[in-house]
């Protein structure tokens, strides 16, 4: 038998050669005589004129970082610095909410305070300009009153419209005019691009449900905001059912939730005293941090005058921190509609026969009804629910100090000078 002692050493092997010896060769045909794959065609192969398709490797020490810049910045005193950033310069950003919950006030506060200078932020201080591209709104009825009664410099406050000989009723159309854009807002040192709603912007022969063509209609926005420096708030609406995740609700593709860097949400919540309150919550944050405190606001109307009479309108105005969420929201909301119709039919009845006792007159405080309610085996979302059922109303005597809010039975005798809520 050959043992390995026996056989010759092997021969000095040049190490170029042995390197390309590690090179894969190719293997035997498989037995089902399945054909090899085509070879990419020659460099002789190719159309004239055409650059051969190439990979291009740029080591990560040869790339400048830099630190993000925040068009919006709530970092309170003491503070680390840009800590509380919000919307990051050149990117897109959504404010997203359902029906009726001032997004587009919100747009026109944001444009307020960057045309004026006085966002908190890289351009406090320095007043820029903004592109306001709407779709559904009237500047002369609604756009341009909202500006004036939030304060902006209307100098600065740019409408767009397309002119196109071949197409008498064109508008703004991604991603079409993304170039036109860019260019606009660098000869007009623009900051911000409002598109209300950004859905109404992209081209309607683009599925807006295919993230893949989203992506086509959205991603060179995204690019010319950097190229040409400005940032993108986009508005949108919320789906009316679905998750208690935000980002999910967004109207549309997936594909906008991984586009954009930050996600601004807009919800409303009855509170213990029987109140509405607005609430937005910064819901992605893609280039800082998350968890930031939530806010109230509140949509507060408006008259502007004009040379034929006033106008009247609404405007954002944003109230204290809050440690409600958005998503806090959505997550009572999916809670209450958990409600089964047995359980629901037992909190009416209840609710109905507690606040006719005759002791009562048909009215209670909030925190003796939820009390009782809690006594009675009733959940917080069944009561909810069962006071929407009843349309029970909320009411606190005007003109009274420390006045409690009362939940009231429809048709009960109301308190003189009594104020809903």
């Amino acid at each position: 038998m050959t043992t390995y002692d026996d056989m010759a050493a092997p021969p000095e092997v040049d190490p170029a050669v042995r390197l390309l010896s590690t090179t894969p060769v190719p293997q035997p045909r498989a037995a089902d005589d399945t054909p090899w794959p085509d070879e990419p065609p020659p460099d002789e192969a190719l159309p004239d004129g055409a650059a051969p398709r190439e990979l291009v490797l740029t080591p990560a020490s040869k790339i400048k970082i830099k630190p993000v810049r925040w068009l919006w910045d709530t970092t309170p005193n003491g503070a680390a610095p840009t800590s509380h950033g919000r919307i990051p310069m050149y990117s897109l950003a959504i404010a997203a909410g359902g029906p009726g919950l001032g997004k587009s006030q919100f747009a026109v506060w944001m444009t307020a305070r960057i045309t004026t200078g006085t966002l908190p932020g890289e351009l406090l201080g320095k007043p820029r300009g903004v592109i306001y591209a709407a779709a559904e709104d009237s500047w002369t009825y609604t756009i341009a009153p909202r500006l004036i009664a939030a304060g902006a410099d209307l100098d600065l406050v740019f409408r767009i419209d397309v002119r196109d000989d071949n197409e008498p009723h064109a508008r703004l159309t991604l991603p079409i005019d993304t170039s036109l854009l860019g260019k606009a807002a660098e000869a007009y040192s623009v900051a911000l691009v409002v598109a209300d709603p950004l859905l109404s912007l992209i081209d309607k022969n683009i599925n807006d449900y295919r993230a893949a063509e989203v992506r086509q209609a959205l991603e060179p926005l995204v690019a010319a905001a950097d190229r040409y420096h400005f940032t993108i708030l986009g508005l949108a609406h919320f789906t009316k059912a679905g998750a208690a995740d935000p980002l999910a609700r967004v109207a549309g593709s997936g594909a906008f939730g991984q586009l954009i860097r930050s996600l601004i949400a807009f919800a409303e919540r009855d509170t213990e005293d029987g109140e509405k309150q607005f609430v937005m919550s910064l819901e992605k944050n893609n280039l800082g941090r998350l968890g930031l405190p939530s806010h109230t606001y509140v949509i507060q109307p408006c008259a502007v005058d004009t040379e034929e009479g006033p106008s009247y309108v609404s405007r954002f105005a944003l109230g204290p921190e809050t440690n409600t969420s958005v998503r806090d929201v959505m997550r009572d909301e999916n809670a209450v509609g958990g409600v089964d119709r047995v359980e629901r039919s037992e909190a009416v009845e209840w609710l109905e026969d507690y606040l006719i006792d005759p002791a009562r007159g048909g009215e209670a405080t909030p925190k003796d009804v939820q009390a009782a309610a809690r006594g009675a085996g009733i959940s917080p979302n069944a009561l909810r629910e069962a006071k929407k059922k009843l349309n029970v109303q909320s009411h606190k005597p005007a003109g009274v100090h420390n006045a409690h809010w009362v939940w009231r039975l429809p048709g009960s005798a109301p308190t003189a000078g009594d104020a809903d809520g």
